[in-house]
Formats: C-alpha cells, sequence, structure tokens
C-alpha cells in the first residue's frame, strides 16, 4: 500500500500563532469527533470490501497523521514511511474492527505504538518533536523568528516523549484528557500532569525569549 503526500501537507509554513498559543495557554473544550464518526463508517465498509472507502478513509487521516509523526521524528521519510505502516495496520485488522472507542483514540494509538517502535529502532530519544513551528508574533521578525523557532524545539527536544505525546495530541488533535489517556494506556491525572509540565517548559522557554529579545 502506497500513500502520497501532497506537497501541500501541513507541516512546515508559518501559518500563524495556533500552535504556540495553544501549547502554553489552557485547554479548550474538545472538538466534536465528526471525522471519527464518519471514519467508523469507512472502516465497516472497507471491511466488506469497499476499495473507495479505503481510498477516503487514507485522504481523512493521511495528512494528520504525518503532523504528528514528522513533529515527533522531525523527518520527513520517517513521518510518511510511519503513516503507510498505520494504514497497513488498519487494512491488515479491519475484519476484526468494531467501533467501540472513538475512531481517532483507535488511529492514535495505533500510530504511538509504531512511533516508540521507531523510537526504540533508534536507540536514543528523538532529537525533535516539531516541525517548524506556527509562529506568527509581533515582536518576532527575521532572525529573531528563526531564534524563537530554535528556542522552541530545544525546549521541545528535551520534554520526555509522554510529555510530548500527550500536548501534541491535546493541541494538535484536540483529544481529551480521557481519549489521551487511553491511547498512551495511562490515568487521566498523569496526562494532565504530563501536559501542565510541558506546557510549564514552554512557557519558559517564551518567557526567556522575550526577555533576551526584549534586552536586546
Amino acid at each position: 500500500m502506497s500513500i502520497l503526500l501532497p506537497d501541500s501537507s501541513p507541516s512546515f509554513s508559518f501559518p500563524g500563532f495556533g500552535i504556540i498559543s495553544s501549547m502554553v495557554e489552557s485547554d479548550n473544550p474538545s472538538k466534536p469527533d465528526a471525522d471519527g464518526d464518519e471514519s467508523q463508517t469507512l472502516m465497516l465498509r472497507i471491511a466488506s470490501g469497499d476499495d473507495v472507502a479505503l481510498t477516503l478513509l487514507i485522504n481523512r487521516w493521511k495528512n494528520p497523521l504525518f503532523r504528528f509523526f514528522d513533529r515527533s521524528l522531525n523527518n520527513h521519510a520517517d513521518a510518511e514511511d510511519l503513516t503507510q505502516k498505520v494504514f497497513v495496520k488498519l487494512h491488515a485488522a479491519v475484519s476484526r474492527y468494531k467501533p467501540k472507542a472513538k475512531f481517532s483514540t483507535y488511529i492514535f494509538t495505533i500510530a504511538r505504538r509504531l512511533l516508540l517502535d521507531e523510537f526504540k529502532r533508534r536507540s536514543r530519544r528523538p532529537e525533535d518533536l516539531t516541525d517548524p513551528l506556527d509562529i506568527k508574533s509581533p515582536i518576532v521578525h527575521g532572525n529573531s523568528r528563526n531564534e524563537l523557532e530554535g528556542a522552541l524545539e530545544q525546549c521541545l527536544a528535551g520534554i520526555p516523549e509522554n510529555q510530548r505525546t500527550a500536548l501534541l495530541l491535546r493541541v494538535q488533535r484536540e483529544l481529551s484528557y480521557s481519549e489521551i489517556a487511553e491511547i498512551m494506556s495511562a490515568s487521566q491525572a498523569a496526562v494532565k500532569t504530563w501536559i501542565y509540565r510541558a506546557r510549564e517548559e514552554a512557557r519558559k522557554s517564551l518567557s526567556e525569549f522575550r526577555k533576551s529579545n526584549h534586552e536586546t
């Protein structure tokens, strides 16, 4: 199974302040999982041999998965490879699929297992969890924006995997604490702690950058 990721895959630009804002601010309620509900129906259609449903499912989820892996590994080729592996595993399990959990929980549980396997294969922590971050701030221009990007990348690189993954699932996919807990096989209390600690580190890095930028 080969999955083509479009050149416009949303991972490499600076469209807005959204990612940084979500990283450091309090949580908002999770958005309804309409995509997930439709994806459950697509899985049932795939089980009956509907190839069109398979194409629709891939097109619906390939970009969110690619972004998740790319921010975790900072390697486009590996991110594309793991994205393909998710769909291979989905297709292999389609006859056993039961729409019990939300589909986003189901698919990102598979994704995280593959991500952890990749970390084990590399036998080291990932160098970075982020693509170039979605940054647009009135105090950040030119080289300063590159410096902010680097400061945040360095911060995220030092955060333990469980904190980074929990934060990504919360910020990128807007999953609930219970969904993240299920994906990561952890308690909701642990997930909240991981996200809180990750955001605290992001706040510190952003504050230190603004202070140094103001002084210069």
